[in-house]
């Protein structure tokens, strides 16, 4: 008889291909992911289409639940704490209203994994233009988690940000060197954004912790499934033992 696996749903924006060509890379042995799109009037990275996602959240979230995940992550950084500061678990108690599936958006998993890495002053690298940006410090001041400073590259769309490779985002992080000696930790924000793999390489080289939104996301799944993950090569994070 095969052994059934343990589940996690994640919902993302209809064009975001990195969190199910990063996540299942390193998964730890028996779990699996499975994931259903949201929609959006367009790619651009604007408030308003962000936001819009929330809108298809019924229908995402009522479907996904028939694969009967134990968890659900709403898997967009910027649409979840775009919607105002200190609210961005919102749309998470609505996917848990609608399936009765517990449910964590990344923008919650971001600051809990930050703040398990001991993280009180970051340097940040996103692919937002700066408003985004300001919001996203805003945000994180708000939990606790100062900002010193960030780099973007910045893109207009969703599409742009795809075409950015794992190797330009360390490229990237290590200009920083100076600004990053002087914070805690390194995160890397946006599930479009790939940096999965050189991220182990980037702690190396930085001697520092670093999160990004899609390894947060796995982070906060696990977490709640109650699962240890050392050794998946992710970064200290994932190392980290499951608490109580």
């Amino acid at each position: 008889m095969v052994e059934q696996p343990r589940r996690f749903g994640v919902l993302f924006p209809p064009g975001n291909v990195a969190m199910e060509r990063e996540l299942p890379c390193v998964l730890p042995p028996g779990v699996a992911m499975h994931c259903n799109r949201l929609s959006r009037p367009d790619s651009s990275l604007s408030a308003e289409s962000l936001l819009a996602m929330e809108a298809s959240v019924d229908r995402a979230a009522r479907d996904l639940a028939q694969t009967y995940p134990e968890v659900i992550v709403y898997g967009c950084t910027s649409g979840s704490f775009l919607g105002g500061i200190g609210d961005e678990d919102a749309i998470a108690r609505k996917i848990e209203s609608l399936t009765g599936i517990p449910a964590v958006t990344t923008a919650t998993a971001v600051w809990q994994a930050l703040k398990a890495v001991d993280a009180r002053l970051i340097y940040m690298i996103t692919p937002y233009p700066d408003e985004i940006n300001r919001h996203e410090a805003l945000f994180l001041d708000h939990h606790g988690i100062e900002v010193a400073g960030w780099d973007s590259f910045p893109c207009r769309t969703s599409e742009e940000i795809r075409r950015i490779t794992s190797d330009e985002v360390a490229e990237l992080t290590l200009r920083h060197r100076d600004d990053i000696a002087r914070c805690d930790a390194v995160f890397i924000s946006c599930t479009q954004l790939l940096s999965v793999d050189r991220i182990a390489y980037l702690e190396s080289e930085l001697d520092k912790p670093v999160v990004s939104s899609n390894q947060a996301s796995l982070w906060a799944a696990l977490r709640r499934m109650g699962i240890d993950s050392p050794g998946l090569g992710a970064g200290r994070l994932l190392d980290l033992p499951v608490k109580g």
